[in-house]
Order: structure tokens, then sequence, then C-alpha cells
């Protein structure tokens, strides 16, 4: 089918929105895992239950520029978006099963991996698909796109509050499930075959400089990873009861979402190469200056500063590269994809075995933001970043 450019637009930006609500199903159900009455898995089988999460987005995103280059972004978010809604749909069906089962951890361990494998499929794949339906706003357009995939993930509390509780788990899946397979239809109408944008270059060689793109990424996933993973714990150690440091949590992804959504549409008007270029470093002075803070309500604050100043970093460093590099575009997305995932994986990993890093971690995080700024300088020189914010 030969649809508008404007139903093509509202079905790419709706599959990036429910692509990251799949993202979260799993997680939204972790007080239902670890439920003796439900499934009844212990802290660290759950907790080992998102190290297939990692693997999987990271392989995905390595894979996909090449799985695109054969078969075209169409097929690839067909199969990406099958994954999800077979993995949801399984996740529902376990509810008819004994929760005794000793299969339950290895299913979910093959569900989990499966959502990721999807996620990862679709996302790297639906970057430079928004960037080709905007030739003349590319790192905008790819800005929205993570604005959208963000408000999904951000839907993780919402999903299980709208369930009721962890006996009505299943209402989870079957909310999502739905959504997806409208999607998915609306996927199959549409007609994604400009090739030779999404075709690689005959040389295989990454650009030098798309290198620098990586390292900058990778230091940036350790700082999502360490508020993703561990940001609430780490402001009950600076004092703030649950409720509000889920709170400073849930501000922080907030300022993410609003950042992503400002500079994707503000840079349409106004040039933000300056602010973009300077993101990092103040990301930095917060992270510096967060841990010596008493009052909550400065607490809360500053986590949403800290959010709305990382919001475009990632996709912003994916839309720039994409602008500096278009023959690469399905590849760039796709490493950077991964730089981030690797960098998300290794501070996971390191908190998550050395626990007591945790209260010195601000302190490294905010130097290494310095880092971060330092290579964006460098990239900017003789650069089109103009052309990116």
């Amino acid at each position: 089918m030969n649809a508008s450019p404007l139903f093509k637009t509202i079905v790419i930006y709706a599959l990036a929105f429910l692509t990251g609500i799949n993202f979260v199903i799993f997680p939204a159900l972790g007080t239902v895992f670890t439920d003796p009455a439900v499934f009844g898995l212990s802290q660290s089988q759950f907790g080992n239950l998102f190290i297939p999460q990692v693997i999987f987005i990271g392989v995905a995103a390595l894979a996909t520029p090449f799985l695109v280059n054969h078969f075209g972004p169409k097929t690839i978010l067909i199969i990406g978006s099958a994954l999800m809604i077979s993995s949801g749909s399984i996740l529902w069906s376990l509810q008819f099963l004994p929760m005794q089962n000793g299969n339950l951890f290895t299913i979910l361990l093959i569900l989990v991996a499966a959502t990721a494998l999807g996620f990862g499929l679709s996302v790297t794949t639906l970057n430079p698909v928004a960037a080709r339906l905007f030739p003349e706003r590319q790192s905008s357009a790819i800005l929205m796109l993570q604005f959208l995939v963000g408000v999904g993930t951000a839907s993780s509390p919402l999903l299980m509050r709208l369930a009721g509780n962890t006996a009505n788990w299943m209402y989870v899946p079957a909310m999502v499930v739905p959504l997806m397979l409208v999607a998915f239809i609306l996927l199959l109408m549409l007609n994604l075959k400009d090739q030779q944008f999404f075709k690689l270059p005959s040389t295989r060689k990454l650009p030098s400089r798309l290198w620098i793109f990586v390292a900058a990424v990778v230091i940036y996933g350790f700082l999502e990873g360490t508020f993703g993973g561990f940001g609430a714990v780490i402001l009950q150690d600076m004092g703030l009861d649950s409720n509000n440091a889920n709170l400073g949590l849930s501000l922080f992804w907030g300022g993410v979402a609003v950042s992503r959504l400002f500079v994707g549409l503000v840079s349409r008007f106004v040039g933000l190469s300056k602010y973009f270029l300077i993101s990092p470093v103040l990301v930095g002075i917060c992270l510096f200056f967060l841990p010596n803070l008493q009052h909550a309500s400065a607490i809360l604050l500053l986590m949403s500063l800290i959010g709305f100043l990382m919001g475009s970093i990632f996709p912003g460093s994916i839309g720039w590269a994409t602008v500096e590099f278009p023959a690469y575009a399905v590849l760039v997305s796709g490493v950077l994809m991964a730089a981030d995932q690797t960098g998300t994986g290794i501070i996971t990993q390191l908190l998550g075995y050395n626990p007591e890093a945790l209260t010195s971690i601000l302190r490294y995080l905010s130097f290494s933001t310095i880092i971060i700024t330092v290579l964006f300088f460098f990239l900017s020189r003789n650069s089109k970043i103009k052309e990116a914010f």
C-alpha cells in the first residue's frame, strides 16, 4: 500500500511508543515475579532475568544494520514486532500454568530474551526510518521518536496500577498485546521500499570519527545504567524515604522525556548546538553537588534537572552522527545502540557486584562527563552539528 506520508509517520511513531511499552512489561511485573503467591522468584533470579535483556538488545543492535541492508526495514520491523507480540502473548498464557512449575524461570528468561531481541531490532530500525521521513530535520526526527520510546518505557508504574494488584498481573500483557497487534497490521500496510537509504556502503570499515561517537555513548551508558538500575537506591542512601526515592527516579525519567521533546521541537527554530555540546558537563556539575544536598525538595528538583540535561545526549548523538555519516545511517543507529547497552551493562554489573561503590559513583560519573564534553567538542570541529541542532 502506498500510504500517505502522514499515515506512515503516525504508524512509525506509534510503533515507537508501543515498543517502549513492550520494553517495560517485565520490569513492570517485578513485584509479581517475586511474590511467593504468584511466580515466587528469588531476588537473585529476578535480577538474573534481565541479563538476556542487555545481551540481546546489544546483539540485535549490531545485527540490524546488516539485516536491514539485506531484507529491508519493513521486514525487520515485522520480525521485531512479531517477537514482542509473541512474547507478550505467551506471558499472558502463563496464568494457566501451575505457578510451582520448575520451568517458569527458564520460560521467563526466554521471553525476556525474545522481547529484548524484538526491541533491539525495532528501535535500531526505527531511528533511520524516522530520519528518512524528515530528511531536512533528521536529528529532530530521531529525538521525537526517542521521546515517544521514553514515554512508553515510563509507563511501567501505570501498567501495574491499571491492573490493580498482583493477582491481576495478566491484565498487563492483555492491555499491551492488542495495541501491538493493531500497530502490526498497520505496519503491514506501509511501503518502506526506499532501499538505497538503508544500503550499507561497499566498505564496512567504520569512519574513525564514528568511533569517537561510540566512546562518548559508552560513557553516557554509565550514567543511564546508574540511574536506571540504582537511582532509587542511591537516593535512599542519601536519606530519602522509599516514596521520595521512587518519586526522584520518576522525575529523572520525566526530565529525560521532556528534554527530548523540547530539543526535538525547539531545534527546528533555534540553534541548540552549543547547548548540546555543554549539556554533558552541566550534568557533571549537578552530579558533583547532588550528594551534598540535605533537603528532599532540593534533591528531587536536581534529579529532574539531571534528567533534562541528559535527555538529548543519546538520541542527539544518533541524530548528529546520522547527519555526519548519511551513508551509514542504519549502521550508526545499530552501533550507537550497542554502545549504550555496553555502557549500561558494564556499570550495572559493576555496581551489582560492588554495592559499596554506590556511595562514590556519582563523583566518578561527574568527572566522566568531562570526557564526553571533550569528545563532543573535538567532533564539532568542521562538522555538521548545526544541521543536526
